[in-house]
């Protein structure tokens, strides 16, 4: 892990650059492979301020803190980095898991054609199309039914493992359907 200090206003001796390396250490459970770590510490009048910016291979995090003590600003700024580290990974994990459970969803596509419709005269189907399902929040699903050019969007709802219709009303307000099985 290679680590650049830079100092302004005060005095960077090894034993602070022992104590942030030391700290620093400990947050490398949390990535897969940490690229860049860059430590600022600067003294505004009376306080210290730390800056640390970690660049991983998965992802990125920042954490600033101020002390009187630049130790404790060291420590304050590790700590709230491992709390983002720690849910960064979370999240990377939650991905995983959600992208093989993607996998095992099924495709549900619309073919409900029976020959006899069609000669009858009965309403035919005209387009036929097929929807991919994702796991996601009836939030997410509100942001894409809004960049979406279609008036209704199907997902597996997150929270309780169903599929959901999520479609625009007239009213330009959103409806919610839950098909019972």
């Amino acid at each position: 892990m290679n680590i650049d200090f830079v100092a302004r206003k005060v005095e960077l001796t090894d034993n602070i650059r022992e104590l942030a390396s030391k700290k620093l250490a400990k947050i490398n459970k949390y990535f897969n492979e940490i690229l860049d770590v860059r430590v600022e510490l600067t003294q505004e009048r009376h306080l210290y301020v730390v800056d640390l910016f970690i660049h991983g291979k998965d992802f990125d995090a920042r954490a600033t803190a101020q002390h009187k003590d630049i130790r404790s600003a060291i420590q304050d700024a590790v700590e709230k980095l491992e709390i983002q580290a720690r849910k960064g990974k979370t999240r990377l994990k939650g991905r995983k898991r959600q992208s093989e459970q993607e996998r095992r969803t099924p495709d549900w596509g619309v073919e409900v054609l029976e020959k006899e419709s069609v000669a009858s005269g009965h309403p035919r189907i005209i387009k036929s199309s097929s929807i991919t399902i994702k796991p996601m929040t009836i939030e997410e699903a509100a942001l894409q039914l809004e960049s979406s050019p279609r008036d209704f969007i199907v997902f597996l709802n997150a929270s309780t493992d169903r599929v959901n219709v999520l479609y625009r009303r007239r009213d330009n307000n959103l409806g919610l359907i839950t098909p019972e099985l």
